[in-house]
């Protein structure tokens, strides 16, 4: 048994969709081609003092205030992006992150993230089959299950790596110094992709001196 979407539309009423940067501007474009409003909100942020800026690594597509689903998803159920661009989170549901965990070690000049999923019970599929799919994950694992929402996750882990690795390739050449822990405000947010090839260009100048 493999997973089949049953179109119930569960998970595009659930809560906001997590978003990876860069998935940000493909998502306001498909927005702007469809004439759709759409609220994206920062989610976890770190401070760097030397832009005195907070890089934002991760982001909410907010569901829609009056139909309380997410702005793609038609009354019927069938969603608008399908043959466009589908935010990870969308693609692997419903093997999705239950935790992710951003860890930054001042001390080595590091920034990493640990993910922890889980399938998601809210999924129809999913509770329809619980005890057969609890059996065959143990049996063959995930992957054999839900293959394409694995790769999916897998995908956006990559992702999340090479976010991690940038910022640490920065930071431990003196572009940036992070914080975990302070808040400030006031300070301006950037979207994480838009800051690190903006610093990658700047690392390159000073590399090839």
């Amino acid at each position: 048994m493999m997973f089949k979407c049953l179109g119930c539309g569960n998970c595009c009423r659930l809560s906001p969709i997590t978003l990876l940067p860069h998935e940000v501007h493909m998502l306001r474009r498909e927005a702007r081609r469809l004439d759709i409003n759409v609220e994206i909100k920062p989610g976890y942020m770190v401070y760097d003092a030397v832009s005195r800026s907070l890089i934002v690594l991760s982001y909410h597509l907010e569901l829609d205030n009056k139909t309380r689903r997410c702005p793609f998803l038609m009354s019927d159920n069938k969603c608008l992006l399908h043959g466009r661009y589908k935010p990870y989170t969308c693609k692997s549901f419903p093997y999705v992150p239950r935790e992710i965990h951003y860890i930054v070690d001042r001390l080595t000049k590091t920034i990493a993230h640990r993910s922890i999923y889980g399938i998601s019970t809210a999924c129809l599929f999913v509770k329809q089959h619980s005890k057969k799919i609890e059996e065959l994950v143990k049996l063959y694992g995930i992957q054999k299950i839900f293959p394409n929402e694995y790769k999916s996750a897998h995908e956006a882990e990559t992702w999340r790596k090479w976010y991690m690795a940038a910022l640490t390739l920065l930071w431990r050449h003196g572009l940036i110094n992070l914080y975990s822990d302070v808040n400030v405000e006031d300070a301006r947010r950037v979207n994480a992709y838009d800051f690190i090839v903006a610093r990658m260009i700047v690392l390159r100048s000073i590399l090839l001196r």
